[in-house]
């Protein structure tokens, strides 16, 4: 059975699922940072979702909202904080996220926090785990927010 969600609920799903913050949904809404949060808690509880992510995950799976790749149209954002850039580049060479951690000097959930925000942020999310770093780097290097490798001269 599909849970039933109201308008405002879904259409903050939807700007979840394409890597909107809070604050940003509350600004598309016209509503305060707090009434997107209480809105995507309320949507996360009907769903019985864990997190945002697995929230747009159970709704994808339930047909509530269909698979999409990108963002919708709007003002052009900085998708990612410096620190979600610097441990995307840092993690792009495939290294463990202890080895990114060490190289950081981080923790290691710090360095899976911020690569989970990343892919959310990207929309690589709805990908199998595995492909998600690879997906993310990609996306980003395409969007000039990570350097590409420097190439090399023969």
């Amino acid at each position: 059975m599909k849970p039933t969600l109201t308008a405002r609920e879904l259409k903050v799903l939807e700007l979840i699922a394409t890597g909107f913050t809070y604050a940003e949904i509350a600004e598309q809404l016209s509503i305060g940072v707090d009434g997107a949060k209480g809105a995507a808690s309320r949507m996360m509880m009907r769903l019985g979702a864990l997190n945002a992510p697995h929230a747009v995950y159970l709704a994808t799976q339930a047909g509530i909202l269909k698979r999409r790749r990108g963002r919708p149209s709007g003002p052009p954002r900085q998708p990612l904080t410096a620190r979600q850039a610097q441990v995307l580049t840092t993690a792009a060479d495939g290294a463990s996220l202890t080895v990114v951690a060490r190289r950081l000097n981080s923790t290691r959930e710090q360095v899976a926090a911020r690569l989970a925000e990343a892919y959310l942020r990207l929309g690589v999310t709805h990908l199998p785990r595995g492909q998600r770093r690879t997906a993310a780097v990609t996306v980003a290097r395409k969007r000039g927010l990570i350097p590409n490798p420097a190439k090399e001269t023969a």
